[in-house]
């Protein structure tokens, strides 16, 4: 049975979500919003109903799948209510707001027997799709470097976080909750999840604003990953000189991978890329792919999953995965000291 979703949170982050449904033929049937001027357009796009209160599209009988998209601190109340009146969830990154709440979720879900997909679109571009496919090539991986420099502007020479204020209220964190969490779930689809790390974030002075995160992440068998998530000001650093520097680098005893992704509001503008070094030949492939839009690619994918009644990935452990990563980054930032993840006995 196809679903009938339910949405609640019309803010920026939305239209992606909306119009990926409407390719995919998914039925629209109750939106939600506090400002009911940014939810009315969707509304009269799709027929659907509107309210303010998510309670009303979460009671609403014909409503089977709820997306969640508003600030991720308002995730667990709503994801918590939408699973207990018996409905599946998709929910906009980062999945909670902290490991606690992230945990308490996994178990919910598993109690539910609900379906519960995390929005991480950057799994959807061909080239992550085809950089998972390649890494067993790589041999015994012993090195990785993750990083994403995203053009936020000169934050380092500011003397308050006046005019950010929001994303703490929202979000809880800047740069390693709004850009870093992609590229670690990116990360940990293509080499799984660490044991143990050690951070370091930078913070505007006598703020909560953080411009700048590293991290050693440490896998068994003595692989590492660098981690590096920063804002900054250059205007035209970047494959496509266009201020966005993010990617993946994988080294194995058999080849490497690059892999190269694109501004993600702005991604019919360029294709992500990805090459293959192969040690055995010597020669490096680089794999092209027609320009797609990693969220229409992911909406269908999850409207397909929900209709076959199948889990799909990024999937609530995904979800929780992340989470957790980012608390124990915090955690390790703090104290100044290597951090041992705590899996929680949860299955990866």
């Amino acid at each position: 049975m196809k679903p009938v979703f339910g949405i609640v949170g019309c803010g920026s982050i939305a239209r992606f979500h909306f119009n990926g449904l409407a390719k995919a033929g998914a039925r629209v049937a109750h939106v939600a919003d506090l400002n009911e001027a940014v939810a009315q357009p969707y509304a009269e796009r799709f027929g659907a109903r509107l309210s303010k209160d998510y309670r009303a599209v979460i009671a609403d009988p014909e409503i089977t799948a709820v997306s969640v998209l508003t600030s991720s601190r308002f995730h667990h109340e709503i994801c918590r209510a939408a699973l207990a009146a018996g409905k599946d969830v998709i929910c906009e990154k980062t999945m909670m707001d902290n490991a606690r709440e992230a945990e308490d979720t996994v178990r919910a879900v598993a109690a539910s027997g609900r379906l519960f997909f995390t929005a991480f679109m950057k799994r959807f571009f061909p080239a992550a799709r085809k950089a998972k496919e390649l890494v067993p090539q790589l041999g015994r991986v012993f090195s990785a470097t993750v990083r994403s420099f995203q053009p936020w502007g000169d934050l380092y020479t500011l003397t308050s976080d006046k005019g950010y204020e929001w994303i703490l209220a929202n979000y809880g964190g800047a740069v390693l909750k709004c850009a870093g969490s992609h590229m670690l779930d990116l990360a940990m689809f293509l080499l799984g999840r660490p044991e143990s790390l050690y951070a370091h974030l930078d913070f505007l002075p006598g703020s909560r604003l953080d411009r700048k995160a590293v991290a050693v992440l440490q896998y068994p068998g003595g692989m590492t990953a660098t981690f590096e998530a920063a804002v900054h000001p250059l205007q035209k650093i970047g494959p496509a000189r266009d201020a966005w520097d993010e990617g993946i680098e994988i080294n194995g005893v058999h080849g490497r991978l690059t892999l190269r992704t694109v501004m993600w509001d702005q991604p019919e503008r360029n294709a992500a890329s990805l090459v293959h070094y192969d040690n055995a030949t010597g020669s490096a492939t680089e794999h092209r792919f027609d320009i797609v839009n990693p969220f229409d690619e992911e909406m269908k994918y999850f409207a397909e999953c929900l209709e076959k009644r199948v889990p799909g990935r990024p999937g609530v452990v995904d979800g929780f995965h992340v989470d957790a990563v980012i608390e124990a980054m915090m955690q390790s930032a703090e104290q100044r000291s290597a951090i041992t993840l705590d899996w929680k006995g949860i299955a990866e």
